[in-house]
């Protein structure tokens, strides 16, 4: 099962690059996550709010591979409990789909984005820096697994 993070970043920092890595590597093989970061466009600063955030969308959707599920990300969204998304997970793993996680830029996702999802997930109605956000995802990602692998990580 592949899962893959796809968010507009600029620089991401050695720390949410590491701490990434540490949950990325307590998968066994039947899990793979991935992070891609996609630079923002510098020519689309002198575009308003509303076409910048589109650009960023076609990338996003531009990104994802095709016959895969997509989990739009945003504080708008629906907030699931730790058994939702444990319920949500074995419904991914069941599909045999490729789920894909959408974050947007700093002004949010577009309304494209937002339309090709299959979901649209509020990990809180808190907003987070960019390079939290993938950290904070593939830790519930662990955290739902080691539930359905009796592994004692949600005690």
């Amino acid at each position: 099962m592949k899962f893959h993070i796809i968010s507009i970043e600029g620089k991401r920092p050695l720390w949410a690059k590491t701490a990434f890595e540490d949950y990325q590597q307590r998968f066994d093989q039947s899990i793979q996550i991935k992070w891609f970061g996609i630079k923002p466009d510098r020519n689309t600063r002198s575009l308003g709010r509303k076409k910048r955030i589109s650009e960023e969308g076609k990338k996003l959707l531009k990104s994802v591979n095709k016959d895969t599920t997509i989990i739009a990300l945003n504080k708008e969204g629906v907030s699931w409990t730790t058994l939702k998304l444990k319920e949500k997970f074995n419904q991914w793993l069941t599909s045999s789909k490729d789920v894909s996680f959408l974050i947007g830029g700093p002004e949010g996702l577009s309304e494209d984005c937002l339309n090709a999802s299959n979901e649209i997930w509020s990990l809180s109605p808190l907003t987070f820096p960019h390079s939290i956000v993938p950290i904070i995802l593939i830790e519930q990602l662990y955290r739902v697994w080691s539930i359905e692998k009796n592994h004692p990580y949600h005690k």
